[in-house]
C-alpha cells in the first residue's frame, strides 16, 4: 500500500521540485557569496586551451624522440642517421623511443581529450607491432591496434615498426616439441616461437594498402621463415598473397628508410645459407614496381626520397636491387646516405659486380658498414667471385665507414675497391666467429690502410684515409710494425679507440695531439660520432698520469681509460 501511495504521488511532485528549482535560480544572485549554490565545476588551465595547441601537445608527447636520437625525416640537425648513442646503436626506426607516450593514453583521459585526439591524424602515424601484441589480443583478433591506428592516421605519412624477436627464443628455425637438451641431461624442453609466418603474412595484409603512405619501415626477425614472407609481401607481386594498394603505384615517394634485420649473426659464419632449401629464390622488396613499370629508374626513381638501407642477415636480388635506388641526386638533393650490409652467408652475398653497383647507385652516401659482408676475393678460402680490374668508386660525399671483417682477403678486397680520400671516421672490428680457434692476422689489412694497393687507382702508394679524423679498432691483432704504418699513415688524427685489444704500434704517436681511448673487454663500445670529444676525461678515470707526465709522450690528458664489468683484467689499461 504504501508504494502504491507514493508511485501515485510521485506525478504531483514533479511540478513542486520545478517550482523549486525556478525559486532558487531566481534568489541565487541576491544570496550572500558563501551562500550560493555552485552550479560549475572547476576546470583546469589546460582545459582552456585551443584545440590546435592541445593538439600540437599530444604529438610532441607521442612523437617525443630520445636524447641521443639521431634519424630525422628533414634532414636537419642529428647529423641525419650516421650518428649513434653511447651504446653504439643506430637508430633504426622512429618507433623505438623509450620517452615517447602512446597516443591511446590522451584519448583516455577524457571526452574533450578523446575528441581532440581522434581528430588529430598525426598523432596515430607510428605503428609498433610486438609479440606483446599477440599475447594481449583475444582469440582471432590479431593486432587490432594496427587497423585502428590506419584508419585514425588518415593520410599522413607512416612510420611503421615490427618486431618479431623473442627474447626466449632458442636459436631454432622451427618449434621444438620434446627437445633433448643434451646427451648427458635425461630431460626434454618444448619451444614455440609466438610470431610465427602467419602472423607476419595477417599484420602486411594490413600494412601493404597503404605502402605508399609508409615513411619508414623496419622488421626485425629470429627466424628466416617470416622474413622470408615478409620479403613476399614486399615485393607486390602477387595480388593473390597479398593486398596490394589500389590504384597500383609507380614509385614510394614518402619511403625514406627500410631496415631489413634477421638478428642471428652466428648463422653467416656458415659457409652455406641456413635454412639450406630456402636460399632461394632472392627476393627483392618492391620489385612489383619494376615489372609495372618495364624500364630501369633512369626516367624517374622508384624510391626517390630513399636515404637510409640496412639488410642485416637478409640477402636480396643483389643485381636488380640498384634499379630500386635513386642512382643520381634529385632536385631536392635527397639520396642514399646510409647503407649497412651486414652478416651474410659466403654463398649468398652480392658479387664484386654487383657490390660496384650498388655503390654506383649511392653517390650521395655519407656512410657505409660492411660487417661480414661484401664480395669475398678469389684468395679467399670460400672465394666466390673474380676480381674485377676497375678503378675504385669515388664516393665523394663519404664520412663514416666501418668494416667488421672474418677474412682479411676479402677485407682488402673492398678496401680496393672504393676510394676514401673523403672519410673521417673509421671502424675496424675484428668480427670473425666468437668460436674460431685462431685469430686473424690484420697486417696486410692495416698495411691495405697505409699505401693504397689498388694499381687502378689514382692514390695509389698513398694513404687510404688521409683525412681520417678519428679511428676505432676492435680487437684488431697484428704486429706493432703494422700498426706504426697505420698510424703513420693518418696525418689528420685526433681522436683514437682502443676496444678489447692493447695498444700497439705506439711509437708512431709520440708528440702527436691525439686523444686516446681504451676500453677493456666487456666494455661498451661506440658507434662512429660527429660529436666533438671534450678534452677533459668525462668521469674519474681508471689510470691518468699526474699533470706534466707523460706516457710515451702523450701529454697526460690526453689519456683516458674507461672501466668497464672487467676493466682490471689482463692490465688492459696499459697504454703500451
Amino acid at each position: 500500500m504504501q508504494r502504491d501511495h507514493a508511485t501515485a504521488a510521485a506525478p504531483d511532485a514533479e511540478p513542486c521540485l520545478k517550482q523549486l528549482t525556478l525559486w532558487l535560480d531566481s534568489a541565487q544572485p541576491h544570496l550572500p557569496p558563501r551562500k550560493r549554490m555552485a552550479k560549475t565545476t572547476y576546470q583546469a588551465p589546460i582545459a582552456k586551451l585551443p584545440v590546435e595547441l592541445l593538439s600540437y601537445i599530444f604529438i610532441l608527447g607521442a612523437h617525443t624522440p630520445d636524447a641521443n636520437d639521431t634519424l630525422t625525416h628533414d634532414g636537419e640537425g642529428s647529423n641525419d642517421c650516421n650518428a649513434s648513442g653511447p651504446d653504439g646503436r643506430y637508430d633504426i626506426s622512429p618507433c623505438v623511443s623509450s620517452s615517447s607516450t602512446p597516443p591511446d593514453v590522451f584519448a583516455s583521459v577524457n571526452r574533450h581529450w578523446r575528441e581532440v585526439a581522434l581528430g588529430t591524424p598525426q598523432l596515430w602515424t607510428r605503428i609498433c607491432v610486438t609479440i606483446g601484441d599477440l599475447m594481449h589480443s583475444g582469440e582471432g583478433k590479431w593486432f587490432p591496434a594496427v587497423s585502428r591506428y590506419l584508419w585514425r592516421s588518415g593520410k599522413c605519412p607512416l612510420d611503421v615498426y615490427i618486431d618479431a624477436r623473442d627474447p626466449d627464443w632458442d636459436f631454432s628455425e622451427s618449434d621444438s616439441i620434446g627437445a633433448v637438451i643434451s646427451p648427458y641431461i635425461d630431460e626434454t624442453y618444448d619451444y614455440t616461437h609466438p610470431f610465427k609466418v602467419e602472423h607476419m603474412h595477417y599484420v602486411l595484409n594490413l600494412l601493404v594498402p597503404h605502402i605508399v603512405r609508409m615513411r619508414s619501415l623496419a622488421i626485425l626477425t629470429d627466424r628466416w621463415a617470416p622474413m622470408e614472407t615478409a620479403l613476399q609481401c614486399l615485393s607486390l607481386k602477387d595480388p593473390g598473397f597479398v593486398s596490394c594498394p589500389s590504384p597500383f603505384p609507380s614509385s614510394l615517394p614518402l619511403l625514406e628508410s627500410l631496415v631489413l634485420m634477421r638478428c642471428n649473426e652466428f648463422v653467416s659464419y656458415h659457409p652455406q645459407f641456413s635454412p639450406a632449401d630456402r636460399r632461394h629464390p632472392a627476393h627483392l622488396p618492391f620489385s612489383g614496381l619494376l615489372a609495372a613499370s618495364g624500364r630501369s629508374n633512369v626516367e624517374k626513381p622508384l624510391l626517390p626520397r630513399l636515404r637510409q638501407l640496412v639488410l642485416s642477415g637478409v640477402h636480396v636480388d643483389w643485381s636488380s636491387l640498384p634499379q630500386l635506388l635513386p642512382s643520381s641526386p634529385t632536385s631536392d638533393g635527397v639520396g642514399v646516405r646510409r647503407l649497412e650490409l651486414s652478416y651474410h652467408c659466403a654463398d649468398v652475398r652480392p658479387r664484386e659486380e654487383e657490390f660496384r653497383d650498388i655503390l654506383q647507385a649511392c653517390q650521395r652516401l655519407e656512410s657505409l658498414t660492411v660487417r661480414v659482408s661484401g664480395p669475398q676475393s678469389p684468395d679467399s678460402p670460400v672465394s666466390c667471385s673474380p676480381t674485377i680490374s676497375a678503378p675504385p668508386i669515388a664516393l665523394p660525399r663519404l664520412e663514416a665507414f666501418e668494416l667488421g671483417y672474418d677474412d682479411i682477403y676479402t677485407a682488402t678486397a673492398i678496401l680496393d675497391s672504393m676510394d676514401f680520400a673523403q672519410v673521417r671516421h673509421v671502424v675496424l672490428e675484428d668480427a670473425s666467429s666468437p668460436a674460431r680457434d685462431e685469430t686473424l692476422d690484420a697486417e696486410r689489412l692495416l698495411l691495405a690502410c697505409a699505401k693504397t694497393t689498388s694499381p687502378t687507382s689514382a692514390n695509389y702508394g698513398k694513404p687510404l684515409f688521409p683525412r681520417a679524423l678519428s679511428v676505432i679498432l676492435r680487437r684488431v691483432d697484428a704486429p706493432a710494425e703494422a700498426f706504426e704504418a697505420f698510424y703513420e699513415s693518418l696525418p689528420c688524427l685526433r681522436e683514437l679507440t682502443v676496444a678489447q685489444m692493447f695498444l700497439l704500434g705506439a711509437k708512431a704517436l709520440t708528440d702527436r695531439d691525439v686523444r686516446l681511448t681504451f676500453i677493456p673487454s666487456g666494455g661498451p663500445v661506440s658507434a662512429p660520432s660527429y660529436t666533438p670529444l671534450p678534452i677533459e676525461p668525462a668521469g674519474p678515470p681508471a689510470k691518468v698520469a699526474a699533470e706534466g707526465e707523460s706516457f710515451l709522450g702523450f701529454s697526460a690528458h690526453k689519456i683516458v681509460a674507461r672501466p668497464g664489468p672487467r676493466a682490471f683484467e689482463g692490465g688492459l689499461f696499459a697504454p703500451w
